[in-house]
């Protein structure tokens, strides 16, 4: 091979590691404003995500003001009537509605996920919104008057749905542990528990289910909004054992 040709494969050579050289510059480049984009979008997004939950807070604030004035005009139009049974009536819708405070004898109870351990299915070892759910409706069944789930009341209207290790409580998000508030004849909301095949269940699990009866059960009143108090039940596709 001649010089001539041996200078011509070593151009072609050094044009061919040019381009890639090239390339993989313009590549890294790209990549790295890419990077800085994305980082800018992410900044962006948590600061309108922050800005929101201000947003929605303060009008939550100004909600209860308003739901309160409401109350207090309503108690008052009730008590210038003089009227002791429409009075028995609103106590007993708000009641009912949610939209009181209670606190009286019931249990508590508290829902933790099992430990970890090596199990044919490992969704058995968490708690999940279908359990809640039953354990709700025992509640209820057993004459439970208002219940709580980690401080938020349970309305007609309120729905637990599972949202991955959470779950989804009036729109607001909870992990475990679980405590429910019921109030109601402690005697009885006990023995619906302890009998409860769903509690029997988690209990064969290792959930942790702890029921203690209460003299002083508190259960706050609805703090949601409004449009998901009348209407707003949540669509989800539940996890099921």
């Amino acid at each position: 091979m001649g010089n001539s040709d041996r200078k011509f494969i070593l151009l072609l050579a050094f044009i061919i590691l040019g381009i890639l050289v090239a390339v993989q510059f313009r590549s890294t480049v790209f990549a790295n404003k890419k990077k800085s984009s994305d980082y800018h979008d992410i900044q962006a997004l948590t600061e309108s995500i922050k800005k929101a939950t201000e947003i929605g807070e303060e009008l939550r604030n100004e909600i209860d003001d308003y739901l309160s004035r409401n109350e207090n005009l309503i108690r008052d139009y009730i008590k210038d009537q003089n009227d002791n049974e429409l009075r028995r009536e609103w106590d007993g819708v708000m009641l009912k509605a949610g939209l009181t405070d209670v606190k009286g004898k019931g249990v508590i109870i508290q829902l933790d996920d099992a430990k970890y351990r090596e199990i044919e299915e490992k969704s058995w070892l968490l708690v999940h919104d279908q359990d809640v759910k039953i354990i709700l409706n025992d509640l209820k069944k057993a004459g439970a008057q208002a219940i709580s789930i980690n401080g938020e009341r349970i309305t007609p209207v309120s729905e637990q749905v599972c949202a991955g290790p959470t779950i989804l409580v009036n729109q607001n998000r909870y992990s475990v542990p679980y405590i429910i508030n019921a109030i109601g004849d402690p005697d009885v909301l006990y023995e619906s528990l302890i009998n409860s095949e769903r509690v029997i269940l988690l209990k064969e699990y290792g959930i942790k289910v702890e029921i203690k009866k209460s003299d002083e059960v508190v259960v706050p009143k609805f703090k949601g909004k409004p449009e998901n108090y009348i209407t707003g039940l949540e669509v989800a596709g539940n996890e099921k054992k």
